[in-house]
């Protein structure tokens, strides 16, 4: 085979399973494959040289309803599950046809089910990329049996699961893999210095920097107004957060749109305030930038990531409370005070997922 073709089948629940399977189409980039990815998040996410597969009229994965970034919607999760369970079968076949039609060799999902029934129909292997599985998710909520029995369903037609760090290290966390084999942390690592990106986006130079990131979503109620008080720290904001800001003071900065090379300016950040998920905290991890992070209701993922992250860098907790009327003062000066010493863990897993993949199609 001279130029194998991998399909990357995305949720598209936030940000941070794109941004770690960006990376793993990069690293195939290099590597000398065609990559196409079949996915509902936003194509800007993903490396220009990637393929993508147009979307039926369908979503690739229900993943979790939210009303912004804090809030989750348990029930509309539920409903939408209900819908979509009632056409699983039918849809795996129209995506295994799709994924007929682009030579595909091999597919990596991370983690929609629907992914590895359409691989299977398809007659192709299927790996998974994860630190969670949306039926370990779903067990946590009431009334999710039939939801997690088409979950698993999917999941056991993946040949293995490349299981990232981050990830709960409970029994039933992962019941429906096969097999499971340990990969290193996919991080982003900046492409441009820190005063370059400070000077690019008029970012005071001695300035501590604090950026608000919430995946893409807003953070309702969130007073940007009272942060004026706080005049010795310079606050920035993206869409769609920025596109609400009225008024703001002089140290809040309500960038127009969101940079495309976003972990650069994560990096040029001295905190990031966020609700803990993979994509940032891996950035965040892998460019030594403190986090203030909030609880984002009973999503079962955040327990693992309030425990890791001040384990492995600088991290404090703020009450959501707090962090919504604006009261940040004293949270960031008693993080920022405080001692950190950075993870040494690797971070090379995007390489690691890529070659991993490309002996799949030699077989």
């Amino acid at each position: 085979m001279s130029r194998p073709t991998v399909a990357l089948a995305v949720s598209g629940h936030g940000f941070g399973h794109s941004v770690r399977c960006a990376e793993v189409g990069r690293a195939l980039l290099d590597r000398g494959a065609r990559v196409v990815v079949r996915t509902d998040a936003p194509a800007w996410l993903f490396p220009n040289a990637v393929e993508r597969i147009p979307s039926p009229d369908w979503p690739l994965d229900i993943g979790v309803a939210q009303h912004d970034g804090l809030d989750l919607d348990v029930d509309e999760t539920r409903r939408r599950w209900c819908v979509f369970g009632k056409e699983f079968e039918t849809r795996a076949e129209a995506e295994g046809n799709l994924l007929r039609q682009y030579d595909v060799n091999v597919l990596l999902g991370d983690v929609p089910p629907l992914a590895f029934a359409a691989a299977a129909r398809a007659a192709i292997p299927s790996l998974a990329l994860a630190n969670f599985g949306w039926d370990w998710i779903y067990a946590a909520w009431p009334n999710f049996a039939a939801a997690i029995q088409s979950v698993q369903a999917g999941y056991r037609q993946a040949e293995r699961l490349l299981r990232l760090p981050l990830h709960s290290d409970a029994r039933d966390a992962f019941p429906a893999f096969k097999c499971i084999e340990d990969v290193p942390l996919i991080a982003r690592v900046a492409r441009r210095c820190r005063s370059e990106v400070r000077a690019e986006l008029d970012l005071a130079r001695g300035a501590t920097v604090v950026l608000f990131s919430f995946g893409g979503f807003t953070a309702q109620g969130l007073n940007l107004e009272a942060l004026g008080q706080w005049s010795q720290y310079l606050f920035v904001v993206t869409p769609p957060l920025s596109t609400y800001a009225r008024a703001l003071p002089p140290n809040v900065v309500a960038l127009k749109d969101t940079p495309e090379d976003y972990v650069s300016l994560v990096s040029a950040c001295d905190v990031v305030v966020t609700k803990p998920g993979y994509g940032i905290a891996a950035d965040c991890l892998a460019n030594h930038v403190a986090v203030l992070f909030t609880d984002r209701g009973p999503f079962r993922e955040y327990d693992v990531l309030a425990d890791a992250l001040p384990a492995l860098g600088r991290a404090r907790f703020i009450p959501r409370d707090a962090l919504l009327r604006g009261d940040l003062g004293p949270h960031l000066e008693r993080l920022l005070e405080s001692a950190t010493a950075w993870t040494t863990q690797p971070m090379n897993g995007a390489a690691v997922v890529a070659e991993r993949l490309l002996r799949e199609t030699e077989t």
